[in-house]
């Protein structure tokens, strides 16, 4: 067996954290299982890279479908207990299978040497603590000699309960009596079959915490042997995450995944025109949601339609995205959630006066986030949420968007700050704009959504009818009163969350009504050249030119758009493609202004303006 630097391993354990877990996830990621898991495998006709089963009572009674994957040729190595070679000792010589005796000198004395087998010496398995083996240990081990350096664990929960199914067969063994209706050990209920015998998870010999002294084992040895490896937890619910053991990180930073799993646009009738002007403008390249290959995951679409009036233009956006290939495959589904809001639940009154209602002067919105919030719970990753007054200002936007997330630290809300000109009250000030990036598959921000989010915004609003859902957050910290310390229900929470809110200038919120057109442009050209991380920005006023911009017969471009942006702050009347000749001068003139504005902004592009 070639033994060779492999990159990135992913360990799984059998835990019940691993329940729903989408194998597919793992295609062209090097992988080890152990023991019966292949009971799940065969179901869903997948196998891991490498197979581990160190426990003998496992491999007494797992013994025939061991030699089954073997015999399949599918799996590249076997790791096994030298229990296996006294019941098959013809694997001895196999050259995809080793053996624990092989690299344990107590077990290759007692057992592996009267099979043929000779020690192999590996930084990898030194140590000073040879009881605490276990499979899910040793298979760490087992890979690090296999040459891979960054092993991540996933599915060891190394959280186990009796269960009245099984009985003592000795001290060390058990059996199940018959196959248990719901196992709160593993990820599938039938991993133990009736007649399955295994060893005791954590003896009474290791005061019943044989696992964590392995795999506390297992980071010792490994930082003073010095062995290659970066060895990291990617299970949550793990109690080598609990108990500070291992680091953790995120699985889909650890793959490079992407983490963006929904693109939500809320929809009223009033924005169908405007949700296909900007179909239009993604399907250009200077637009384009992903630049080269959509990546492997790739996001949902989804529209949230307040009533049946706003979903009346799906048949619309789906002809338009058959005849727009490339931004078609931008996406996985394209979904329409059609809610039923009327009357009181569905007002929007801007100007924020007006009878009051039960649900305030912003009910139709803030309904249709909440709505949204719903649509996608369950859904892998994160979720952008995006009015149709929000307009991309580069290509790749949402390949930007999962490279972010790929390294950011976990947050539920990330956003950004009102950056435009216009007058803000206290409130509005510092709260983080609703068109944002949602952690919405954390069930940690779901159920702060459903226990304090939305159940606040309602108390707020019969006092506060203006109140948007996103001013919720900040309502929040302007009646938590730091100065009770412990005492005050709020500033225990405000304290606790804070830091899942991030501003970010991913998408910079531009909008308002009483700065000049000439501002906007300003501000617009210089968020361009000095600010690269901004991919969208929210600007009612710019995305009302997407429709001017394709009309017009121009090249769509950023710069396009902030010419038009600078030709209405003049008065010019919109483009048309016969127009363009007349306006060519003028239009040569406002576009050099653009490229000066941004030239003295940034100096050293200047020589690439001219």
């Amino acid at each position: 067996m070639d033994i060779k630097p492999a990159g990135t391993l992913v360990v799984l354990g059998n835990g019940p954290s691993l329940r729903g877990f989408d194998f597919e996830r793992l295609s062209g990621v090097a992988t080890l299982g152990m023991n019966a898991a292949y009971r799940h495998w065969d179901r869903i006709d997948w196998r891991p890279t490498h197979y581990a089963c160190l426990d003998d009572a496992l491999i007494e009674t797992h013994k025939s479908e061991i030699l089954r994957l073997i015999a399949e040729d599918k799996i590249s190595s076997f790791f096994l207990s030298g229990r296996m070679l006294e019941l098959e000792p013809g694997l001895a010589d196999h050259p995809k299978v080793r053996f624990l005796d092989e690299f344990v000198p107590h077990w290759l004395k007692r057992r592996g040497q009267n099979h043929g087998l000779t020690f192999i010496d590996s930084d990898a398995f030194r140590t000073g603590q040879d009881a605490f083996v276990t499979t899910g240990a040793y298979s760490v081990r087992y890979a690090a000699w296999l040459g891979y350096d960054q092993i991540v664990l996933l599915g060891i929960d190394l959280t186990y309960h009796g269960l009245p199914e099984s009985e003592a067969i000795d001290d060390l063994r058990l059996v199940m009596t018959e196959t248990p209706k719901h196992n709160p050990n593993y990820f599938f209920d039938d991993y133990q079959r009736q007649g399955d015998a295994f060893q005791v998870p954590n003896p009474e010999s290791h005061d019943q915490e044989l696992h964590i002294a392995a795999f506390e084992a297992v980071r010792d040895d490994f930082l003073r042997e010095q062995v290659p490896v970066s060895l990291i937890n990617a299970n949550r619910l793990s109690r080598l995450n609990a108990e500070a053991i291992l680091p953790f990180a995120e699985l889909g930073s650890l793959l490079n995944e992407a983490s963006l799993g929904a693109i939500i646009v809320p929809l009223t009738a009033g924005e169908q025109d405007q949700a296909l002007d900007n179909l239009w403008l993604w399907a250009q390249p200077a637009f384009s949601p992903f630049l080269g290959a959509a990546p492997k995951r790739r996001p949902d679409l989804v529209f949230v339609c307040n009533n049946a009036a706003a979903a009346a233009c799906e048949k619309r956006v789906r002809a338009f995205l058959t005849n727009e290939p490339v931004l078609r495959d931008c996406f996985d589904q394209v979904r329409f959630v059609t809610l039923d809001l009327s009357g009181d639940a569905d007002i929007y009154r801007r100007e924020n006066h007006g009878p009051r209602t039960n649900q305030g002067f912003r009910a139709g919105p803030n309904n249709l986030f909440f709505a949204a919030m719903d649509a996608v719970r369950g859904h892998w990753g994160h979720a952008l949420y995006i009015e149709t007054d929000c307009v991309p200002i580069r290509p790749d936007w949402l390949g930007q968007i999962n490279r972010h997330l790929q390294g950011a630290e976990p947050a539920w809300v990330t956003g950004s700050i009102y950056r435009g000109s216009d007058a803000l009250g206290p409130r509005e000030k510092r709260h983080i704009n609703g068109n944002a990036i949602y952690a919405t598959s954390d069930p940690a921000f779901q159920q702060f959504i459903d226990t304090v989010w939305r159940p606040r915004l309602a108390a707020l609003v019969v006092e506060h009818p203006e109140m948007p859902f996103d001013c919720v957050i900040e309502a929040l910290y302007e009646k938590a009163d730091g100065r009770q310390g412990d005492d005050d229900a709020d500033w225990r929470l405000m304290r606790a969350i804070s830091h899942k809110f991030r501003y970010s200038a991913l998408i910079p919120n531009l909008t308002g009504d009483t700065a000049s057109l000439h501002m906007l442009a300003d501000q617009l050209q210089e968020l361009i050249g000095a600010s690269p991380e901004s991919c969208i920005v929210h600007a009612r006023r710019l995305a009302a030119l997407i429709a001017p911009l394709r009309d017009s017969g121009s090249k769509p471009s950023i710069i396009e758009l902030l010419a038009l942006l600078r030709e209405a702050a003049d008065g010019l009347p919109p483009r048309t493609p016969a127009s363009q000749h007349r306006r060519r001068g003028q239009h040569a003139w406002t576009v050099a202004r653009v490229r000066q504005g941004l030239a003295r902004r940034l100096p050293p592009l200047r020589r690439f303006m001219d």
